[in-house]
């Protein structure tokens, strides 16, 4: 059973109207005046005060033959019921949020490929609103999801997602794939003359296939497979962007996401070629529902749909 203090149970009987009594009544030291500004009986005002001494245990005016004069207790509460009022203004108030004031952190899951196609092109964003954001990002592991559940992160970059529990998710983009290869690959000629390369076309070749965090486990993308039981990947990595390292002096080639594709190609002189037309995988952000009203991250999604959909 919970024991209420004394003080602690006439504190809970006291509302804001108590408190604005005070603060008017420490700044004229009369009691008429301060039940006129706040539209209540002298009566009524009689009562306030008494209220307020009893928990104070001080007189708060004391009857002198000049007129009525504040205690010197009473002196030194003006700055704290002033305090107590913003305080509780403050609590009430609506949340508000200034990218370009805030230094809130932002602390995202993601793969290479995210940080790439999403999180990169935000930082331009932050450089010229919002200078002191920052962003920090952790691997996406398939601990990632419990992560988010319980407040570690805030969100996370992840395809195909199958929603569960009180996850908000919303769709960044559908991805398509391409197929990366060096220049003069034997493939750059057959590129030239089909719309999309297929697993047979790419069979010949050593692969490289990736392995994505699954929301148990790693999984691998098949996509370069011609059947489930079959693979020519000789290397297995989670990682899109040391492609340039892998691919560009052997006959090696990868299939990855087409932004991505773009992306590495920037990095070094490769080639790449439209692959499984029929294939695709939409991306999303996730982020819990506690935080469905904070405005900081609202903020957050909302530069990301803006990135994504000029690209």
């Amino acid at each position: 059973m919970i024991r209420m203090h004394k003080v602690d149970a006439k504190l809970a009987s006291l509302d804001m109207r108590v408190l604005r009594f005070l603060k008017f009544l420490l700044l004229t030291s009369s009691v008429t005046q301060t039940a006129a500004h706040m539209g209540i009986s002298q009566p009524a005002a009689s009562r306030i005060l008494a209220r307020i001494r009893d928990l104070i245990g001080d007189p708060i005016l004391i009857r002198t033959q000049s007129g009525y004069q504040l205690s010197d207790h009473a002196l030194e509460l003006k700055e704290p019921v002033d305090a107590a009022i913003q305080a509780v203004i403050g609590v009430f108030a609506p949340s508000t949020f200034d990218p370009v004031e805030s230094d809130y952190r932002y602390r995202v899951a993601s793969t290479d490929y995210g940080v790439a196609t999403v999180l990169g092109p935000i930082m331009e964003i932050f450089a010229a609103t919002a200078p002191a954001l920052r962003v920090d990002v952790s691997p996406l592991v398939p601990g990632s999801f419990d992560e988010l559940k319980s407040g570690s992160i805030d969100l996370l970059l992840y395809a195909t997602l199958n929603v569960e529990g009180d996850l908000l998710v919303q769709k960044l983009f559908d991805e398509t794939y391409e197929v990366l290869f060096r220049e003069g690959h034997p493939l750059q000629h057959l590129a030239r003359s089909k719309a999309h390369l297929t697993p047979i076309d790419i069979s010949p070749y050593r692969q490289i296939e990736f392995n994505f965090p699954g929301v148990t486990e790693l999984q691998s993308d098949t996509i370069m497979r011609m059947d489930i039981g079959s693979s020519n990947a000789v290397f297995h990595q989670p990682y899109f962007t040391t492609l340039p390292f892998l691919i560009g002096s052997t006959d090696a080639v990868a299939a990855v996401p087409k932004r991505l594709a773009d992306q590495v190609q920037k990095l070094r002189a490769l080639c790449s070629a439209p692959f499984q037309e029929d294939k695709a995988f939409p991306y999303h952000l996730v982020r819990h529902e506690r935080t469905r009203h904070n405005l900081a991250i609202t903020w957050f999604v909302q530069q990301a749909l803006t990135v994504v959909k000029g690209r």
